[in-house]
């Protein structure tokens, strides 16, 4: 015994540090440096996958707003044309008279 520590003090810290990192690798909250860069190796690909699929749809989406953008301005065009169709139709039938 040192100063009132008893003499079993000094045996079991060995032993509970020990038992302690044991549960600690069995239940998964303690990995080797292995395992670990294996999971971020995952982890990396899984990242990668999903930055291409983000870009894919970006320029997806970015293709749709182009086709909106085109086929607004083809309906505004269309309906300048329809107006003046109709302006010129109901000229002709004005001035053609009706019997």
């Amino acid at each position: 015994m040192i100063d009132g520590i008893p003499a079993w003090v000094g045996l079991a810290s060995p032993v509970t540090a020990t038992l302690a990192v044991f549960w600690l690798v069995f239940t998964g909250r303690l990995v080797t440096r292995a395992s670990h860069n294996d999971v971020v190796q995952v982890y990396e690909k899984t990242l990668v996958r999903t930055e291409s699929d983000r870009d894919g749809w970006k320029a997806s989406s970015e293709r749709k707003g182009e086709t909106i953008a085109v086929l607004t301005k083809t309906n505004a065009e269309l309906i300048e044309t329809a107006r003046t169709t109709n302006h010129v139709m109901s000229s002709l039938q004005e001035a053609g008279g009706t019997p």
